[in-house]
C-alpha cells in the first residue's frame, strides 16, 4: 500500500463516454468558437497566397477566439516563432486574462506553450505567475499537463523551485495519474539536468547535489513505495527517469531500494522495464545480483517468459564478459567431464521458440570470442535440422514472417557468423 495519502482525487469519468453511454467519435470535427468577424478574418488569412503579410496586429481583439480554433491557433503559433517583441506582447495582453481557459484547451494550450518557448524573460515571468497555486490542478488535466511540462523546460531554476513545492504531499497522486505522471517525469529530468549542468559549468564540487535537493521530496516518496510503483504502469516510468537523470546520490539510493526486490520485478509486466533500466544505468553489483537470480531460477524458463526474456537480453547486452559467458554456459548447461549439452531450444514451440531465439541471437551478437561462443555456435550447428523443423512449424502455426527467427546456413564449412541471425 502506498504510504503518502492521496488528496483531492476521485474517480474520473471515461472521457470517451457520454452520460447515456454512447461512444463519442474522437475524430469528429470540433465546432469552431470563432465569432463572425474573427471567422471572416481567418478565412482571409487562409485564402492569402502568403501568410507572411498577416501579423497578430490584424487580428487584434480576436486573439483568444483564434486560440480556441484549430486553424486560428496554428496561425498564432506560426507567428510567435518569427514575431518581434511588440507582436508577442500583443498576444500576451489578450491571453493573460483568459489564461485559465486556454491552458487546458485542446488548441489554446499550444499557443501558451509557444509563449513559454519564444516569449521574452518578462513574458515568462508573467506566465509563471499564472501557474502559482495551479500547478497540481493543471498537472492532472489532459492539456494543462502539457503546459506545465513546457514551463518546466523553459523557466529558470529559481522560478521552478518556487513552483515545485506545490507538489509536496501530492507526489503519489500525480504519479498514479495518467496526466500527472508525465509532469513528475519532467520534474525529475529537468531539475537533475540543470543541477548537473550547473556543476559542470562552475566546477563547484557538490553543487549538483545541493541543487537536486529541490526534488528530494519526490525521490523520498518514490523510494518509500518502490515495489508498488515499479509494478505500476505510470510509476515504472518515473523510476526509469530517476535512473536516467538523478544525481549520483539519489540514483544510488534508488538502485539500493530496487535491489531489494529484483526477483519480484524480473517477470512483472511493468517491473521488468525498471530492471532493464537497472541493467543499463546501474552498477556492476546490480548486474551481479540479477545474474545470480537468473542463473538460480532456471534460465530456460525465464527465457521463455514474455517479460523476463527481455531482462535476460539486457543483461547480455550490458553485462561484462564474465556475466555474458556465465549466461551462455548456463544456456548450454555444460556437464563436468562431458561436453554434451541440453540446448535451450529443446522441446519448445511457437511463442516460446520466438522468445528463446531472441535471447540466443543476443548472446551470439554480444558474447566475446572464446570457448563459450564457439561452443554455442557448434551446438546450434549440430542441432540445425531440429531447429529449422521447429522454426518452420512455429512459422506455420503463428503466421509470423520467417525472418523473425534466426536461420543457420550449412553452405559453409566454417561455423556461421552472428551476421546470419536477424529479426524482422
Amino acid at each position: 500500500m502506498l504510504k503518502t495519502p492521496e488528496r483531492g482525487t476521485g474517480r474520473k469519468k471515461n472521457a470517451l463516454s457520454s452520460p447515456r453511454g454512447k461512444r463519442i467519435d474522437k475524430n469528429a470535427a470540433t465546432p469552431s468558437k470563432l465569432g463572425p468577424e474573427a471567422s471572416n478574418l481567418l478565412n482571409e488569412i487562409r485564402a492569402a497566397k502568403s501568410r507572411n503579410q498577416w501579423t497578430i496586429h490584424e487580428i487584434k481583439g480576436h486573439v483568444v477566439e483564434f486560440c480556441l480554433d484549430q486553424n486560428g491557433s496554428r496561425f498564432i503559433q506560426q507567428r510567435l516563432e518569427v514575431a518581434d517583441a511588440i507582436e508577442k506582447n500583443s498576444v500576451m495582453d489578450e491571453i493573460i486574462p483568459a489564461i485559465k481557459e486556454l491552458q487546458n484547451d485542446v488548441f489554446g494550450n499550444y499557443v501558451v506553450q509557444k509563449l513559454y518557448e519564444f516569449g521574452t524573460d518578462s513574458m515568462k515571468k508573467d506566465l509563471k505567475g499564472t501557474l502559482e497555486g495551479n500547478m497540481l490542478l493543471l498537472s492532472l488535466q489532459m492539456y494543462g499537463c502539457r503546459v506545465v511540462q513546457k514551463a518546466l523546460e523553459s523557466l529558470d531554476y529559481e522560478d521552478l523551485c518556487e513552483l515545485l513545492h506545490e507538489f509536496d504531499s501530492y507526489v503519489l497522486t500525480c504519479i498514479q495519474d495518467q496526466n500527472g505522471n508525465h509532469v513528475m517525469q519532467k520534474c525529475i529530468e529537468v531539475m537533475s539536468v540543470k543541477a548537473k549542468e550547473a556543476e559542470a559549468m562552475t566546477g563547484k564540487a557538490g553543487l549538483s547535489n545541493s541543487m537536486a535537493e529541490k526534488i528530494q521530496f519526490i525521490v523520498d516518496d518514490v523510494l518509500a513505495n518502490v515495489r508498488t510503483l515499479c509494478c505500476h504502469p505510470y510509476g515504472c516510468r518515473v523510476l526509469q527517469r530517476m535512473l536516467e537523470h538523478c544525481v549520483e546520490s539519489q540514483k544510488t539510493a534508488t538502485l539500493d531500494k530496487i535491489q531489494l526486490c529484483h526477483k519480484a520485478l524480473l517477470d512483472d509486466q511493468y517491473g521488468n522495464y525498471v530492471i532493464q533500466h537497472v541493467l543499463q544505468y546501474g552498477r556492476e553489483s546490480d548486474r551481479d545480483s540479477l545474474l545470480h537470480i537468473i542463473v538460480n531460477n532456471d534460465l530456460l524458463k525465464l527465457s521463455r517468459q514474455k517479460f523476463a526474456s527481455n531482462v535476460v537480453e539486457k543483461l547480455l547486452k550490458y553485462g561484462n564478459s564474465y556475466q555474458r559467458n556465465t549466461i551462455v554456459r548456463e544456456m548450454l548447461q555444460v556437464r563436468s567431464y562431458d561436453y554434451s549439452f541440453d540446448l535451450i531450444f529443446s522441446n519448445i514451440h511457437s511463442h516460446n521458440l520466438l522468445l528463446n531465439s531472441y535471447v540466443v541471437q543476443t548472446a551470439i551478437d554480444v558474447v566475446p570470442d572464446g570457448n563459450e561462443k564457439l561452443m554455442l555456435l557448434e551446438e546450434l550447428r549440430a542441432n540445425e535440422v531440429q531447429l529449422v523443423s521447429q522454426i518452420l512449424s512455429c512459422h506455420n502455426f503463428c503466421h509470423l514472417p520467417f525472418s523473425n527467427f534466426f536461420v543457420l546456413s550449412n553452405n559453409s564449412e566454417t561455423i556461421p557468423s552472428p551476421s546470419i541471425l536477424w529479426r524482422s
